[in-house]
């Protein structure tokens, strides 16, 4: 009986410790990858030497996540394609292999055959991971360079300084860094990116002849292309169309504003002398849309502030034109002229003025979009 407990006690032993043998393998693992991504530079290099210096012990997984953080944490895609290339050579059926190859394929270009631009590949990404920490002027001087040296990955950081600019609001530039790109590299990938950046940055600079016809040399050999090609297409034709209106909105807006104050000035010109001024006195309409505009406002601003710019605009050129015309009526009614018939051309011009500012306004602060999206599938939950 004693032998049967004590060979219970050995073989329960022997679990055990199978198990944390099998087990801390796991928790050393994960706590890898946890360090693969710390927020310190240092940890996460002490973290991949760990990894890449364990020969012995190679763990495609792990070796993959390495590369990883080479290439999005130490921006050194130099040494993430010297682990890429050790997971094809060593670890050919491991799972990772393939994305491991394609990812080499891709880096092998900028790095050289033998790593001789593998300085400038990791500058540029170094400059493409910080760009919005340092000063502007430096990321263009820097940026210009990469792009003029004579190596692989010159179209890459060409068409990185297009998109930058783009991105900071420098259109004119963007549009000439991406004109060099499609004229300097016309059969890379690159250019094609140029070519569809090119296309937006017109549509951001309201140029649609332009961008109809950057959008027109697009390529259309496959559905992928041929659908940005036509988004491309819809976005210039929707921001033509939306422009047009835009000044015929303005137009409206002040052909209404001038009827209404014209009608203003004939209503007092005709009056006696002794009352005109009575005829700037505030109606009564404005007593009672002056505080439900001072609330709508109130709300917009505390509630949304997307939307408070527009609403304001609204509210505040609602009560002008109420205002004039609220003013020419009464001033008609004191005089006891009939104002029936010019009651009705008030209320019109109000109507088209309130929907030309409306659509000014949204138009302005880019919120059509949002609008057509809450009227097609609700507000947000």
């Amino acid at each position: 009986m004693r032998a049967l407990v004590v060979a219970g006690i050995v073989v329960a032993a022997l679990w055990c410790g199978a198990r944390a043998a099998t087990a801390a393998p796991t928790v050393d693992r994960a706590s890898q990858i946890d360090a693969l991504g710390a927020e310190d530079r240092r940890d996460v290099e002490r973290a991949v030497a760990a990894i890449t210096d364990h020969a012995a012990q190679a763990d495609a997984e792990l070796l993959f996540a390495a590369a990883r953080a080479c290439e999005d944490k130490l921006d050194d895609p130099g040494r993430a394609a010297a682990i890429y290339a050790r997971i094809v050579r060593e670890l050919p059926d491991a799972r990772v292999a393939p994305p491991a190859r394609r990812r080499l394929a891709e880096l092998r270009p900028l790095i050289g055959a033998h790593g001789e631009t593998a300085a400038l590949a990791a500058e540029l990404a170094q400059l493409t991971a910080h760009a919005d920490q340092r000063p502007a002027a430096a990321v263009l001087a820097r940026g210009g360079l990469l792009a003029e040296a004579t190596w692989p990955g010159a179209p890459a950081a060409a068409l990185w300084l297009a998109d930058w600019l783009r991105r900071a609001g420098r259109l004119a530039e963007a549009q000439a860094r991406y004109a060099i790109v499609i004229v300097r590299w016309p059969t890379t990938p690159e250019a094609h990116e140029a070519l569809r950046g090119a296309a937006a940055a017109a549509i951001d600079a309201l140029d649609w002849p332009l961008a109809r016809r950057l959008a027109d040399r697009l390529p259309d050999v496959d559905p992928a292309d041929r659908s940005v090609r036509d988004d491309l297409r819809a976005s210039a034709a929707r921001g033509r169309r939306r422009a047009q209106l835009y000044a015929a909105a303005w137009l409206v807006l002040a052909v209404a504003f001038l009827a209404l104050l014209a009608s203003l000035a004939e209503a007092t010109w005709r009056s006696p002398r002794d009352v005109r001024a009575q005829a700037l006195r505030p109606p009564i309409e404005i007593l009672f849309l002056a505080p439900v505009a001072a609330v709508l406002i109130g709300v917009a601003f505390t509630a949304h502030r997307l939307i408070a710019p527009a609403v304001a605009t609204i509210a505040l050129g609602g009560l002008v034109f109420a205002y004039l015309s609220g003013a020419t009526l009464d001033h008609l009614r004191r005089q006891h002229r009939r104002a029936r018939l010019r009651g009705l051309l008030h209320l019109a011009l109000c109507l088209v003025s309130v929907v030309a500012l409306a659509y000014i306004a949204l138009t302005r602060d880019h919120l059509v979009d949002l609008l057509l999206e809450t009227v097609r599938f609700g507000p947000e939950s």
